[in-house]
């Protein structure tokens, strides 16, 4: 995540006293600005201000009016960049915000071997702790994401138990977590003999969520936990095509998976204190719609609507139409310009008019995505009537992998989406 600025909230409570020679002595008060609100767990779960307080939040620190109107209660962010702003409109919203603090993995310019590289990441996590742990939007510090690399790194452990400390001496208000990915048999034991000073453990875990409770007591892990990144199948663990492209799953069966996982995994018992669903916006990461609950342009997806209904207890409204998987995608190589039939149907729960829209993208690999944040051009003139249902694509001539997209809108702000990979040879 690039770096930029920091804005802080600064906390000021004061009276003052204004003497003037015509008016004379006047005073007048001003309220004190609202303080930190202390949060505390246990096995039995976490509360915020002497309340029970169970995370249905989201990762991502944009639309925060949408969210809360939905009923999430809490937004996670992986730094502190621009944090004082994030906090200020989440307390508006009467949100919370588990801050990130992020803690750089083992390369050639950091080491956790190194004594002077751990004091000067120390000195840099204090004052971002300093500067925001009286805010009352605040929940929780998350110290590192997936910084552990494999987790056989013992001076890694050791640096960030040192962190837990001093986190938890300079702000005794919030509990400290990890964000790990996914919890093996060695992390566990890492932190087990290593982190006794951190107060719980972020697990980020996709296609694996099914299984994690089992694993968490197969594992040796007795303290609280929250899921903090989770949804779809990862791009890395499902199945993929003869020449290696990830197939991913429609909006449809990524939000019946995440309404599975809620009933099955998210419940309010053993050690679980909440999640948080990933990712509350829109992210080029592998695909065009692999992790975003909203489309590049903005419309929501329908697993926000099982978010909100594992909120509220309630559906929308007003609910994002089902699409089924693109048929007629050649599974074995094509030649350049050779032409093919591509379909998908769709239905819209509240029977709104629908109209398609198709674009094709040459594919990115792994991790890749765009950081300027923008949609990437289309190929252009290679799909006929791509405002149907079914549409005749034209192989592009420079040989790769290629991906063909759709998405089906509503009208009303929401949106289908499905692809599906080719390969030109």
């Amino acid at each position: 995540m690039p770096r930029s600025s920091l804005r802080a909230f600064i906390f000021v409570g004061f009276v003052f006293s204004l003497r003037t020679c015509e008016l004379g002595e006047a005073s007048a008060e001003v309220p004190e600005a609202p303080t930190a609100i202390p949060v505390t767990f246990s096995a039995e779960g976490m509360t915020r201000g002497g309340k029970p307080y169970f995370v249905q939040g989201v990762g991502g620190d944009t639309r925060l009016p949408e969210l809360a109107k939905r009923g999430g209660n809490s937004i996670r962010t992986w730094s502190t960049t621009g944090l004082g702003k994030i906090l200020d409109e989440a307390h508006a919203l009467h949100l919370t915000v588990s801050a990130g603090i992020w803690l750089e993995s083992e390369c050639s310019w950091f080491s956790y071997k190194n004594p002077e590289h751990c004091k000067k990441q120390a000195e840099r996590v204090k004052k971002e702790v300093v500067r925001y742990k009286d805010h009352p939007a605040l929940l929780a510090w998350g110290i590192g994401n997936e910084s552990e690399g494999d987790g056989a790194d013992t001076e890694y452990w050791q640096q960030l138990d040192r962190l837990a400390i001093l986190v938890k001496e300079t702000d005794p208000n919030h509990p400290t977590f990890t964000a790990v990915a996914g919890l093996s048999p060695g992390k566990t034991k890492a932190l087990n003999d290593h982190t006794p000073n951190l107060d719980f453990v972020g697990i980020n875990s996709y296609g694996a969520v099914f299984g994690l409770r089992k694993h968490l007591e197969k594992a040796g892990w007795t303290r609280p936990w929250l899921l903090t990144e989770w949804g779809p199948r990862g791009f890395w663990e499902c199945k993929k095509t003869p020449y290696g492209a990830p197939l991913e799953q429609t909006s449809a069966e990524k939000a019946e998976m995440m309404r599975s996982a809620y009933g099955k995994v998210l419940t309010r018992d053993g050690g679980c204190l909440g999640n948080y669903a990933f990712v509350w916006g829109w992210k080029f990461e592998a695909t065009a719609t692999w992790f975003g609950l909203y489309t590049f342009d903005g419309e929501t997806t329908p697993p926000v609507d099982v978010l909100e209904e594992m909120w509220t207890g309630r559906p929308p409204a007003n609910r994002a139409p089902a699409i089924t998987p693109v048929t007629g995608i050649p599974k074995a190589s094509v030649s350049p310009g050779t032409a093919f039939q591509a379909t998908a149907t769709a239905t819209d729960p509240d029977h709104d008019p629908l109209a398609w829209q198709w674009a094709l993208l040459p594919e990115l690999q792994g991790h890749q995505h765009n950081t300027s944040e923008r949609m990437p051009k289309a190929i252009e003139r290679l799909i006929a009537n791509p405002t149907k249902n079914s549409v005749s694509v034209t192989a592009p001539k420079k040989p790769g992998i290629y991906r063909l997209y759709v998405w089906v809108k509503d009208g009303k702000g929401h949106a289908a989406t499905a692809n599906m990979p080719f390969e030109v040879r």
